[in-house]
């Protein structure tokens, strides 16, 4: 089911599976409540823990974002919850994803994945929230996903040798989800609201983490390439690192609570004058329990969040791009889950083929690709040049490999590396050439 998505990707099994008994099939698999999804979500997850013992040292980062995706369900008849904001009702379904990214920022695949619907309770007012949250235990809260999410990615790992760099935004910015990876053995990254209050040995906090550090001396300068978010271009920025080792603050939300005070590696990076030009300069501050002493140590802080984006660009191919998982009209949530789930596998080769290109050009196409299909790569080659007989390797580099399938697609090297659309597209014809080769080799029956 996977290969033949990964031909003709997209979020509805009708446009998918073009023979009726495929679609069929597929159906039946779909809704047959006989076939969990955790079973089939579970593969893809220990095919991507292997994945990371075989392609990572040392360690691999592990990104973990949540995301909602919004499906049809005009009758309120499929169990999906409430989605978006109030003033705008959407039925759908949160999701919360730890993606492995290799230490050289490959992305390697999918390692949990958590799929829930809100309840269709009316929306609280902000007091009535409050008191909700007050009364709610940390693990019944959404942020709880975050730690869940998080544990069950370093399962996964336990034994591989490999040690998980946890990379969360914003979100984790939260006094539980602090306290709790900050007991676990992983190392992380998070990115912070900037405001919580430090103390530096005294009972009163007289400061916040954002002022503590706009006061430090930067510790290095950082050139790089920042990928379009949303409305903001792409472009080359230049960082000031600053760093320093903080009480922060982790207020509890009840007035009879003690507050406590967690020790921790804080890192401003702030983007020069010079480089913003016209632009808002960009200004993060992460926190961490690596070390922060040194500029080595900032700035592998730094290329941890820069790991980050290699979720959002999953996301994106997943939910909307090339994958659409979005479209699909299935009538249940279990069916749905199973089928993200194979669209995943599908959106997560497409990032993959795109940044091992970039990232390890020399290594051989025989690390994603099958020998069916680099075969079908060459020939397609020869095709183009019938008269000039290319001489052609062996086995291709997966630079090379890369730039192929995305001429398939329709790529074009004046544009820049090749994209998600261009390499699906090319996926969606190379597969094409294979099964050509395939059946062209079918021993025929004599009459």
């Amino acid at each position: 089911m996977a290969a033949i998505a990964e031909r003709r990707p997209s979020g509805k099994v009708t446009a998918v599976y073009e023979r009726t008994a495929e679609r069929e099939a597929a159906y039946d698999f779909l809704e047959n409540e006989h076939v969990k999804a955790d079973a089939v979500a579970e593969s893809l997850f220990q095919a991507t823990a292997a994945r990371v013992a075989r392609e990572s040292t040392a360690f691999a980062y592990v990104t973990v974002d949540g995301t909602t995706l919004s499906l049809a369900d005009h009758g309120a008849e499929k169990g999906f919850g409430p989605i978006g904001s109030g003033n705008r009702p959407t039925r759908g379904l949160c999701v919360m994803s730890a993606y492995a990214v290799s230490n050289v920022g490959v992305p390697l695949g999918l390692l949990a994945q958590h799929f829930w619907a809100r309840t269709s309770a009316r929306k609280l007012t902000r007091k009535e929230a409050q008191r909700r949250s007050h009364a709610l235990s940390f693990e019944d809260k959404e942020p709880f996903h975050f730690v869940s999410a998080t544990r069950e990615a370093m399962k996964r790992l336990d034994g591989s040798g490999i040690q998980p760099w946890i990379v969360i935004d914003r979100e984790g910015d939260n006094r539980d989800i602090l306290a709790a990876l900050s007991a676990e053995t992983c190392t992380f990254t998070i990115r912070a609201r900037g405001k919580r209050k430090v103390r530096d040995g005294a009972e009163d906090a007289d400061a916040n983490v954002r002022a503590q550090l706009a006061a430090s001396e930067p510790l290095c300068r950082k050139d790089i390439e920042l990928p379009r978010h949303g409305g903001r271009a792409a472009r080359h920025v230049t960082f000031e690192l600053r760093a320093r080792v903080l009480n922060v603050q982790l207020k509890h939300c009840t007035p009879r609570s003690r507050t406590e005070w967690l020790p921790i590696g804080a890192v401003s990076i702030r983007e020069t004058s010079e480089s913003a030009g016209k632009n808002e300069p960009l200004d993060w501050i992460l926190y961490t329990n690596a070390l922060v002493s040194s500029a080595a140590g900032v700035l592998a802080v730094l290329a941890s969040y820069c790991a980050r984006w290699r979720i959002e660009e999953f996301h994106r191919t997943w939910k909307s791009g090339e994958c659409d998982v979005e479209d699909t009209q299935l009538a249940s949530i279990e069916g749905v889950r199973k089928w993200a789930t194979i669209l995943a596998a599908v959106a997560g080769r497409i990032e993959r083929l795109k940044y091992l290109a970039r990232h390890q050009p020399d290594a051989p196409a025989s690390l994603e690709l099958s020998p069916g299909e680099i075969e079908g790569l060459k020939l397609d080659r020869i095709a183009r040049t019938p008269a000039r007989h290319p001489k052609l390797p062996v086995m291709p580099s997966m630079v090379v490999a890369t730039e192929w399938i995305a001429e398939l697609g329709g790529w074009i090297r004046a544009n820049g590396p090749p994209g998600s659309i261009t390499l699906s597209r090319g996926l969606e014809r190379l597969r094409y050439i294979v099964d050509g080769v395939e059946l062209a080799r079918r021993p025929t029956r004599e009459t």
